[in-house]
C-alpha cells in the first residue's frame, strides 16, 4: 500500500498547478462550445429540451437570468426506482459580456473527485480546471449527438 501511496504522491507532484490564464482559456472555449450547442442561449429565459429519438433528451434548465449573466443546468433526466434523476446535472454560470462559461457544480458537487488523497493540496485553479474540463468534454459529446437539433421550450 505504501508503494501505491508513493506513486500517487509522485504523480500528483509532477503536475504543475494550473494558472489563471489556463483556466480562463478553458472558460472561453466552453463559452464558444455552449453557443454552438445552444445558438440562442443569449436570448433564452425559459427552460428547454432537445427531444431525440435515439438518445436521451437533453435538458437546459434556466436557474437565474439577468442582462449580462445567467445560471443554467445542462442535464439528462433519467428514470430510476426513486423517480427522475438528473445526470450529469452540470450547473454553470455564463458571463455574456465577458464571453465566459464557469462550472459551478457537477451533480451538486463543487469537486469531481472528493476522495482524492491530495485534494487538500489542490489549488482553486486546479479544482476549476477539473470541473471545467469535465463540461468541456461533455459539451463535445453533446455537440456530436445534438448539434443542429431544435430546442423546444418546456
Amino acid at each position: 500500500m505504501d508503494i501505491e501511496k508513493g506513486f500517487l504522491e509522485s504523480l500528483y507532484n509532477q503536475q504543475k498547478p494550473k494558472t489563471y490564464a489556463q483556466v480562463s482559456q478553458l472558460f472561453e472555449l466552453n463559452y464558444q462550445k455552449i453557443l454552438k450547442l445552444i445558438p440562442l442561449l443569449k436570448q433564452t429565459s425559459h427552460s428547454c429540451v432537445i427531444k431525440h429519438n435515439s438518445e436521451k433528451d437533453l435538458h437546459l434548465i434556466v436557474e437565474d437570468r439577468f442582462a449580462h449573466t445567467g445560471v443554467f443546468t445542462l442535464t439528462h433526466k433519467l428514470d430510476c426506482e426513486n423517480g427522475i434523476v438528473n445526470k450529469p446535472d452540470i450547473k454553470f454560470k455564463i458571463y455574456f459580456d465577458a464571453q465566459l462559461l464557469e462550472v459551478i457544480s457537477v451533480c451538486n458537487e463543487t469537486t469531481l473527485n472528493k476522495s482524492h488523497p491530495y485534494l487538500s493540496q489542490c489549488s482553486d485553479m486546479n479544482i476549476q480546471w477539473e470541473l471545467n474540463t469535465f463540461i468541456e468534454r461533455w459539451l463535445d459529446y453533446c455537440l456530436d449527438k445534438y448539434q443542429g437539433k431544435l430546442w423546444q421550450t418546456l
